[in-house]
């Protein structure tokens, strides 16, 4: 028999190539949803399922959806029990347990979203649904509601919703005493095109977190194309990673009632119409300011905003940051860019709106360092903004961040990554090393090469990001020798190799999560052979160990991952692949 270098061209690696413009395909088992769940129960991914209006996680109860499920809300001239709108209330003692993969994310949308269909809906199709509402028990500062501002511990109801019982429970009621609350996780989630107001400023939207603790669990949320904000933190001590407001109508990030969260890895991108800000940082319940305790003074480290850019036709004042009513946020490391400056009202960098949160700056309790403000009409609105400029020692910069490239069009052209010799690969400033903070010395959500956008969001799916996985770094290491003692192959290099490449027993190659290795093809080879491959011998060991978001590629010389269409699949045979022996 003769031997052969079979193309196998991956080996104990994930490989997610190119873009994924949709899920593969949705089950043909619908299941309606019209009773609030009143005992634990879960949610299969084999099934659509579909909300009918408002559907309650009664406590004690726990709703638990395996990865990959899609859960649709049917919209108001489809209800059938008579609510204006759909959406899941994991209400206060309740949990949720929504636990998706970076290939098998969660999905709600509106139940008029072909999933399998890339450009069926659009950045313009909102409030189609409500959106995903949790509630806890954390401590609120203020409530809304005179009855619950004077109970102790203090309690609000919804978002103007009538204070009403189910099975005894008030299912509408957040706030308590238990900052360590846990209502759940939701992780690697897409909620899709909802937002509903019932009043004037009194909404759903994509995720509104309401007085949840700091025992739930919540990171890759993305909301996307919503009616109002896409995420909207209800006082709370809940801490979040990886969240993604895309194409959303009102705010990116809002807080109110005393957050006091820690947050890392928040990107936002608006698009070119009417929009508001990148954060909305109130203290205190909207129109309300007085000065309660606890006060809201959230952490946020690595976020990237950008806003609606000047092409549009936005009147509105499209500001980054608008902090007021005793908030006292502290800001890390973050870029804020790109937001209207030609046109309507222009907009601001940092706005610090009024006298109560500048006294939270003279105090200390508000801190904004290290951070980019670049691409407004000016970057700071009055003298209580300017000091965040002017005292150097805070290092707060309006350079260009030098983003790789942005756009709000399905054209693969968002890269929110900083470019080589970007001034957003260095800090000062390190997160705290306290269990919960990535450590991390760059500015913004993203280094040069991980886009931990990819797969699990609309945004990937849908054709608005680059093809490619990553891109490839710039220093080349050339592998002509054998290998003979113990190695590791680094994600910060590209490997190129030239001809066949042992590794010799007992040594042990290891490759981290997100290498990219190319074999070079016989006219490149400068060692005789006629082909390359990496040839594990017996005794020897290969620990290629990748992720679903940093999956270790093998490939061709000619392949360049930053470009989606460069290959095709009858480009074959490029080089030679990958054989393990025993």
């Amino acid at each position: 028999m003769k031997n052969k270098i079979l193309p196998t061209g991956m080996l104990l690696a994930a490989l997610v190539a190119g873009t994924r413009s949709s899920s593969a395909s949705e089950p043909t088992n619908t299941v309606t949803i019209v009773n609030d769940i009143t005992n634990s129960v879960t949610w299969f991914s084999t099934n659509v399922y579909l909300m009918n209006g408002f559907v309650h996680v009664l406590a004690p109860a726990e709703l638990t959806i395996q990865p990959g499920t899609i859960i649709k809300g049917l919209s108001a001239g489809s209800i059938t029990i008579g609510e204006s709108a759909s959406a899941l209330f994991v209400t206060a003692g309740a949990k949720i347990h929504a636990i998706g993969t970076a290939a098998k994310p969660i999905i709600f949308t509106t139940e008029f979203d072909d999933t399998t269909i890339a450009g069926d809906m659009g950045i313009y199709d909102r409030g189609l649904w409500g959106g995903v509402v949790v509630m806890g028990n954390a401590v609120l500062n203020t409530s809304s509601s005179t009855i619950g501002n004077a109970n102790s511990p203090k309690y609000d109801v919804f978002e103007g919703l009538p204070d009403n019982t189910i099975n005894g429970q008030n299912v509408y009621r957040f706030g308590g005493n238990n900052d360590a609350d846990n209502s759940g996780e939701i992780q690697y989630v897409s909620i899709r095109h909802g937002g509903f107001a019932f009043l004037a400023n009194k909404e759903l939207n994509g995720l509104s977190m309401a007085a949840v603790g700091s025992g739930t669990t919540i990171d890759h949320v993305e909301a996307y194309a919503i009616a109002d904000d896409g995420f909207e933190f209800f006082g709370g001590t809940v801490n979040t990673k990886y969240l993604v407001s895309a194409f959303n109508d009102d705010d990116t990030f809002d807080t109110d009632q005393g957050y006091r969260g820690k947050n890392q890895f928040w990107f936002s991108i608006q698009e070119d119409g009417k929009r508001d800000n990148g954060g909305e940082w109130n203290g205190e319940p909207n129109g309300i300011a007085v000065s309660n305790a606890p006060i809201a003074n959230f952490q946020l480290y690595n976020a990237t905003f950008i806003g609606a850019g000047n092409s549009g036709t936005n009147t509105t004042a499209n500001h980054g940051l608008t902090i007021r009513q005793y908030s006292s946020p502290k800001v890390y490391n973050s870029i804020l860019t790109d937001f209207t400056t030609s046109h309507g009202n222009g907009s601001v960098g940092l706005n610090i709106s009024d006298t109560q949160s500048g006294a939270m700056l003279t105090a200390g309790l508000m801190d904004l360092r290290e951070n980019i403000i670049a691409g407004f009409g000016s970057a700071v609105t009055n003298a209580r903004s300017a000091i965040l400029l002017s005292d150097a020692s805070r290092s707060n910069s309006t350079v260009n961040p030098l983003l790789t490239s942005i756009s709000r069009i399905r054209d693969a052209g968002l890269d929110p990554r900083p470019q080589a010799g970007s001034p957003a690969l260095t800090s000062t400033i390190m997160p705290p090393n306290d269990g919960f903070y990535t450590q991390v010395k760059f500015k913004g959500a993203f280094d040069t090469n991980t886009l931990w956008l990819k797969c699990w969001t609309a945004l990937d799916q849908l054709g608005f990001l680059p093809g490619g996985n990553a891109v490839e770094p710039t220093n080349t290491v050339t592998l002509i020798n054998d290998i003979t003692n113990s190695v590791t192959w680094f994600s910060t290099n590209v490997y190129l190799m030239d001809g066949f490449v042992h590794v010799l027993a007992p040594a042990e190659l290891t490759i981290q999560p997100g290498t990219i290795i190319k074999g070079l093809s016989a006219g490149s080879i400068t060692t005789g052979e006629s082909a390359s491959a990496l040839f594990v011998t017996a005794g020897a060991r290969i620990h290629a160990v990748g992720t679903a978001t940093r999956p270790i590629i093998f490939t061709t010389e000619f392949d360049d991952l930053g470009e989606r269409d460069d290959l095709g699949l009858f480009d074959r045979g490029l080089w030679g692949g990958v054989v393990v022996m025993g």
